[in-house]
């Protein structure tokens, strides 16, 4: 944090304490939140001087104190605290001393995390006390196995067997599962996990929750679960108020896997298969990588669901993106999306089923996938965002400078970017935009403000030292280091390949 700036207003990782002589209550509901949601800072010490928009320097009178008093009552009060000595820093500020708190996302299986009996989560800038969904959902989020539950009064006639026997023979067709073209419909079911005995309850045999949802009638399925809904929107039409076309599980009798087939049918056409030339002027195949991205993203929307939650589950594609949304909170975090290092499910049937077929990567691979197609095709890097109630994956069709059409961004401005994407998006100095541009200083200072306003732009070091760059989130930074092997990898194999 830099204090010799204007304070920055909270936000849902950011808040701000008065608690000059002691700890208020709100400190430990806020840590509550954070814990239950997806971290932030607390920072002991400030003071709101206008409402939600400007904060001041009071400082903590006798901060060891106040940290003696913490130390020793938050393990009352706080349920599970992610909270180290580490996390713990004394600022001093002129005259003036704060305290940061860095509070992380407790583990899955630790939440919900009680402040005082209570449950908080943050939303935006506000700590609120749970309500029943939120809580359910917390709940839900320390369960890795939340389609494995066998249904009750749920039998193989509640199965669109027209789609049961396309996956068999989707199977059959693999090497690894030819067994399966001697095997009758009910052991094949069996077999993948959509028909299980009963462990928790009669030893019977039934149909498994994911199963049902994967397979089953849609009629069959809004009995057990009546928020389910899965939804593509194509809004690329902007004579369209709404969208132009609509896949619907609510105008359709659509499961997981006929949704899933059909999208994939239509989201792939929308690739062009565009081609770029190489530094050796050959041509290099995106449309092939861009369909991939797709397709892994949209199985990581259907694959990690939270299918008990009442959000709808939804592919939107625009002008200059596509939209991948799903209920539940990431069971990984976010930074680790796109790369390889983790990867979890709270549906092993679904995953299985996916996996089965030749599509999914319980590696985890498939972030790295969705990365890597976009640097390979030259488009802005794929973003992603996760709360208590969704995860919303966004996959750019478009280059950086482009993705901004309609914000109004002038030709200083674009020129501005010009010059940094020219330079692989490394981060430029003042001088080196105005050399690139030839743009005068009081030009490209103007335009340099607007796109550090619209945050188009971040700005990085101070004084002589200042750079100008693209934003990048932590997990984007991890997944550019993630896949620079790959990318070195993939040119020498298509070096010596290339015809002599």
């Amino acid at each position: 944090m830099n204090y010799s700036k204007q304070l920055p207003i909270e936000n849902e990782h950011r808040e701000y304490k008065q608690n000059t002589k002691g700890l208020t209550k709100d400190l430990w509901e806020t840590i509550s939140a954070f814990e239950n949601t997806d971290g932030g800072t607390i920072i002991l010490g400030v003071t709101e001087i206008e409402k939600n928009s400007k904060f001041g320097i009071t400082g903590v009178t006798d901060p060891q104190n106040t940290l003696d008093i913490f130390w020793s009552s938050i393990d009352d009060i706080i349920s599970y605290k992610t909270i180290q000595n580490d996390d713990v820093k004394i600022v001093k500020i002129n005259e003036a001393t704060v305290i940061e708190i860095h509070v992380d996302s407790a583990p899955d299986n630790k939440k919900p995390v009680y402040s005082h009996g209570k449950i908080f989560v943050r939303q935006g800038a506000t700590d609120c006390k749970a309500n029943r969904e939120q809580q359910a959902t917390l709940i839900r989020q320390s369960s890795d196995d939340l389609d494995t539950k066998v249904l009750k009064n749920y039998t193989i006639e509640d199965l669109n067997m027209a789609d049961v026997q396309k996956y068999k023979t989707l199977l059959e067709n693999r090497e690894h599962y030819k067994r399966y073209k001697e095997t009758d419909i009910q052991q094949f079911l069996i077999k993948i996990g959509v028909i299980s005995k009963n462990y928790e309850g009669d030893g019977k045999l039934g149909i498994t929750v994911g199963g049902l949802l994967f397979f089953g009638e849609n009629i069959a399925i809004l009995h057990a679960f009546p928020n389910f809904q899965l939804d593509y929107f194509d809004k690329t039409n902007p004579n369209e108020q709404r969208w132009s076309k609509r896949i619907s599980s609510i105008e359709e009798n659509l499961n997981i896997f006929s949704f899933f087939e059909k999208v994939t049918q239509t989201i792939t056409k929308t690739i062009s298969n565009p081609f770029k030339l190489d530094k050796d002027l050959r041509r290099v195949d995106t449309g092939g990588d861009m369909k991939v991205a797709l397709r892994e993203a949209l199985i990581n929307m259907l694959m990690h669901a939270d299918y008990y939650g009442n959000t709808p589950i939804k592919v939107e594609e625009n002008i200059n993106f596509y939209n991948f949304i799903n209920p539940g909170k990431m069971k990984i975090p976010s930074q680790d999306f796109f790369t390889t290092n983790n990867t979890k499910t709270r549906n092993p049937i679904i995953s299985k089923l996916f996996v089965q077929m030749g599509d999914g990567e319980r590696a985890g691979q498939g972030g790295e996938k969705i990365y890597e197609a976009a640097v390979t095709s030259d488009l802005r890097v794929p973003e992603i965002n996760t709360d208590i109630n969704k995860t919303d994956l966004r996959i750019w069709k478009v280059a950086y400078l482009n993705s901004f059409e309609g914000e109004n961004i002038d030709k200083n401005a674009q020129l501005i970017l010009k010059s940094i994407l020219m330079a692989g998006g490394s981060p430029r100095s003042h001088k080196e935009i105005e050399k690139d541009t030839e743009l005068s200083r009081a030009l490209v200072t103007n335009s340099l403000n607007t796109l550090l306003s619209k945050e188009i732009l971040v700005k990085y070091g101070n004084a002589r030292s200042t750079r100008y760059g693209i934003p990048s989130s932590s997990e984007q930074l991890m997944a550019q280091l993630q896949i620079i092997p790959s990318l070195i990898r993939k040119a020498y194999l298509a070096s010596k390949n290339a015809p002599q």
